[in-house]
């Protein structure tokens, strides 16, 4: 799981840190810096996935696109960072790559990288790349997957799987549906041989940005994976009740057709039968991420902006309610996390119990992401009377203060301006 993710002198983030929980909610206006932050956990994903630990043999990785994505106003001597924290079993992991000017290499950008296993013995390992002498290659996680006698090797490579393979969704109705075509639409052959764990891999990435392939990616499961189908199904029956029966492949249509049970006869299949243009919004999105955590190895982290988009605000409460059902571990015991984005008050009263996992953003004069943590935020308009109806609770077993704010409040503060 991981724990905490900071982002230093990327594009508008000067120095920002985020405790990561199940769900994490980004709110704030345009251009505060949420899908930069988003961007900054992308960007660096894709350089750790280019050297892809699954492969036996990695190609060279070189560390590149830094000037671009550089807060503007950061010194020459200054770097453009990401650390992690990530914890798995009762050990934890702390990870920081760093992108820095040097002239001397292609693209005049050099890199560091170091890592900590902390043990449950409190023993630490660590390691390091690019310290000793100035290297534009990130050669770390294959450095370990390669070196003999590193106690917990596969919990470091998990990491880097987990942190590899992190990707980031704006799902659109319109793509999901295949009303609007993406041009990087693919379609699956059902070849018994294919390479299963190659398209496992490649479904996360395969879905599209937007969402585009999402009915070739529901027949191709359909048809090869029945055990990641039954979970999908399993997972859309949650969310849409007991009306939701299935879904087949009309070999006539050339299409999937999704079955409800409405209560009536008007078919010799005893279902209605609807064709993907005329699904709800709300209920196509969910289906987008029912299968992303259906699959035998989810993302570990599911970054997702403006959650509510397509969705009716009175089916909100619904959808962020089965999202953190989706947390729940899979049967291989691997559990997904979200980040998402939102400028909807809908979404934010869903975590009107839960503010301790949503940060507020807006942007200063000097172009700088200003992230705060929303309950500390209002621990102190709550502390000095200002809010009222607000509640601080001591968790009983770490002794931190949780702010509950009802519902209702939360979008009166939203709409005076004071959060949002």
């Amino acid at each position: 799981m991981f724990k905490k993710i900071t982002l230093r002198n990327y594009r508008t983030h000067r120095d920002t840190t985020l405790e990561l929980q199940p769900i994490t909610l980004l709110i704030g206006n345009n251009s505060s810096g949420k899908s930069n932050f988003l961007s900054g956990i992308q960007h660096f994903s894709l350089l750790i996935r280019r050297g892809n630990p699954i492969k036996e043999e990695d190609p060279i990785v070189e560390a590149r696109d830094y000037f671009p994505h550089r807060y503007r106003l950061a010194n020459d001597d200054e770097s453009m960072s990401i650390e992690i924290e990530w914890s798995k079993n009762n050990h934890f992991v702390k990870y920081y790559m760093e992108l820095y000017k040097y002239v001397n290499f292609a693209e005049n950008v050099a890199c560091r990288e170091k890592i900590e296993l902390i043990s449950n013995q409190s023993e630490v390992q660590r390691f390091e790349n690019g310290y000793q002498a100035e290297t534009n290659l990130l050669e770390l996680q294959s450095q370990i997957r390669t070196a003999e006698n590193i106690k917990e090797k596969e919990l470091l490579n998990d990491f880097f799987r987990d942190f590899a393979y992190t990707f980031s969704y704006h799902l659109q109705p319109s793509f999901l549906k295949g009303i609007v075509e993406d041009p990087k639409k693919r379609k699956f052959d059902n070849d018994e041989n294919s390479d299963e764990n190659r398209i496992k891999i490649r479904m996360n990435s395969d879905l599209g940005y937007e969402g585009g392939n999402l009915q070739n990616l529901i027949k191709h499961v359909k048809n090869n994976e029945e055990r990641v189908f039954s979970r999908f199904l399993t997972l859309m029956r949650r969310f849409a009740s007991k009306n939701f029966q299935g879904i087949r492949y009309d070999d006539k249509k050339s299409q999937l057709l999704w079955e409800f049970d409405l209560g009536r006869t008007t078919t010799d299949r005893l279902v209605d039968e609807f064709s993907p243009n005329v699904i709800s919004d709300g209920l196509i999105k969910a289906a987008a991420i029912a299968l992303l955590v259906s699959i035998q190895r989810p993302p570990a982290l599911i970054l997702i902006e403006e959650i509510e988009n397509g969705i009716n605000p009175g089916n909100i409460q619904e959808l962020i309610y089965w999202l953190w059902q989706a947390t729940a571990p899979n049967q291989q015991d691997f559990t997904p996390q979200f980040i998402l984005t939102s400028h909807s008050p809908s979404v934010l009263r869903e975590f009107h119990q839960d503010l301790h996992s949503v940060y507020t953003f807006r942007l200063n004069k000097r172009n700088e992401s200003d992230v705060r943590s929303l309950s500390k935020a209002l621990d102190i308009l709550v502390g000095i009377g200002t809010i009222e109806e607000g509640e601080i609770i001591e968790d009983e077993k770490t002794g931190e203060r949780q702010v509950q704010i009802p519902k209702y409040k939360l979008a009166e503060l939203w709409y005076d301006g004071i959060i949002g």
